[in-house]
């Protein structure tokens, strides 16, 4: 199993009934990213056997990636519903359902909780949280969420800066779940603009102060009191790249001029401009730049 080392942005591993069931009919996750505020990614696979949902007390979004048809879901002893490529599913918290397994097939988990429904109706539509309910919903087909998954399941979770990345993807899953798939049935309001001259210049100085600490999009929205949702549309707008590209844009740049200084070592350079891996930071600074932190160390030497 993948998974991203733990930090701030990677917390220590909740305990979640939907992967506990999972697990215990001998089921491992292919990969586990943790997010923000208790979100979580997930990728399986399943072969053969049956697995009961009994009541979660988190919700969970499902996509089929591969081999969907080998899925069906089971009402006293009966199929009721066959999966395909691209299926979606919703569980809401306290819900029930059992499922067959008759082959390998792989689907994508993500993890939420009333708080984080809480936050997307309030920031997004200023509608109250009380008033959103998630439907259940098995075998669906919604193109949008189908092409989520399948780019979920390309992705390497584990290049530099893709936990950002991953949190900004499952903010915008959040979105199209409430918005398309709950008693919030609105159309995510149009964002145009830009971010006022003085907002642009508190994000510049404030990423440049916060470069070594770990930044997510919640986070950063907060810095000029702005939804998530807002923020990453108004930033593409306003720097022309989505924040966490912004982020590691300026982390390789900083690491490039800590490079330079003598006696700098990359260890501690990729810590300064927040990379907890230096494997990592290598391969980010030589996709960026087109050679390895210690040979661009050493030329700057000569």
């Amino acid at each position: 199993m993948q998974t991203e080392p733990h930090s701030p942005t990677n917390p220590t591993p909740e305990r979640r009934d939907i992967i506990d069931a999972l697990q215990a009919v001998g089921v491992a996750p292919q990969r586990l990213l943790e997010l923000d505020h208790g979100r979580a990614l997930a990728l399986w696979q399943n072969r053969r056997g049956e697995v009961r949902y009994e009541r979660p007390r988190h919700h969970a979004l499902s996509i089929y990636t591969r081999e969907g048809d080998k899925a069906s879901r089971m009402v006293n002893g009966r199929a009721v519903s066959k999966g395909f490529p691209g299926a979606v599913c919703l569980f809401p918290a306290g819900s029930q359902s059992t499922w067959r397994i008759g082959g390998e097939f792989e689907f994508f988990h993500l993890y939420f909780n009333d708080l984080d429904l809480a936050r997307c109706a309030e920031q997004t539509w200023d509608c109250e949280p009380d008033l959103v309910q998630l439907a259940e919903l098995y075998h669906a087909n919604d193109p949008v969420l189908a092409q989520a998954g399948q780019l979920l399941a390309l992705s390497d979770w584990q290049a530099p800066g893709q936990a950002m990345a991953m949190d900004h993807l499952a903010q915008w899953l959040l979105l199209q779940i409430v918005s398309r798939h709950a008693t919030v049935q609105k159309v995510a309001p149009e964002v145009t603009g830009q971010l006022s001259r003085r907002y642009r210049r508190l994000l510049q100085e404030r990423i440049e102060v916060e470069l070594a600490q770990p930044l997510t999009l919640a986070e950063m929205a907060g810095w000029v009191n702005l939804s998530p949702y807002h923020f990453a549309r108004l930033f593409r707008a306003t720097f022309g790249c989505a924040p966490y590209q912004y982020v590691q844009e300026q982390r390789l740049t900083r690491a490039r001029d800590l490079l330079r200084q003598p006696n700098s070592k990359i260890t501690a350079v990729a810590l300064t401009c927040g990379f907890n891996d230096p494997s990592q930071f290598s391969r980010a600074f030589r996709k960026r730049f087109g050679i390895a932190p210690s040979a661009y160390r050493a030329e700057t030497k000569k």
